[in-house]
């Protein structure tokens, strides 16, 4: 059923009959219809355009909602995905410092046992060093307590005492010659051992 326009509600024409309607009641009617109509056709066509623009503007707003949507997901999954990276990028850093750390305690711990080792044979050397001297001082003082240097111990003491008055003499002598201090150097360390050689025979 097609929609009627005030413009045909104005133009229409009945035809006439015996025992029709009063032509001026009619008309009146139609004039008062046709300005109701106008009003409401008018109204009827703005709300249309306004539905339309309404529609239209609700096609924008879905388009930006669905635009939004999108936007807010692939927020999200870059967030996401910036955290997982950033969970990733500390748990290689804390690795790597931790194998960091770990070269670092071994090399020292292999530096301090090197120095240690070192300090160990440096004690050990000198111990055996300390060793080997406090044997060699108690080998000499058992060879200067031994019988062989005790020369004073075979009843020969007049007999020394008369060789190293002659000794004594002789150097004096000697200095009267060559007009040296009288009280020039002995060497003792000779004389004993002649004299210990003497007692030897």
């Amino acid at each position: 059923m097609m929609d009627i326009s005030p413009l045909e509600i104005q133009k229409k024409e009945f035809g006439k009959s015996i025992r029709g309607y009063n032509k001026e009641d009619v008309d009146e009617f139609l004039d008062r219809l046709l300005q109701n109509y106008e009003k409401i056709y008018k109204e009827n066509k703005d709300l249309k355009e306004q539905i339309l623009s309404l529609e239209e503007k609700m096609q924008s707003y879905k388009e930006i909602e669905a635009t939004l949507k999108n936007t807010l997901i692939l927020a999200e999954k870059t967030a996401e995905d910036v955290r997982i990276n950033a969970q990733k990028e500390r748990e290689t850093v804390l690795k790597q410092a931790s194998l960091q750390v770990e070269k670092i305690v071994q090399r020292a711990e292999q530096k301090y046992n090197q120095i240690n080792n070192k300090n160990e044979e440096l004690r050990r050397q000198f111990y055996l060093y300390k060793t080997r001297f406090k044997n060699f001082l108690q080998s000499q003082l058992d060879y200067l307590d031994s019988p062989e240097l005790d020369i004073f111990n075979n009843n020969e003491s007049a007999l020394l005492e008369s060789m190293l008055e002659a000794a004594v003499t002789d150097d004096k002598e000697v200095y009267n010659e060559e007009n040296l201090d009288p009280m020039g150097s002995i060497d003792e360390t000779s004389s004993v051992d002649d004299i210990s050689g003497l007692n030897e025979e």
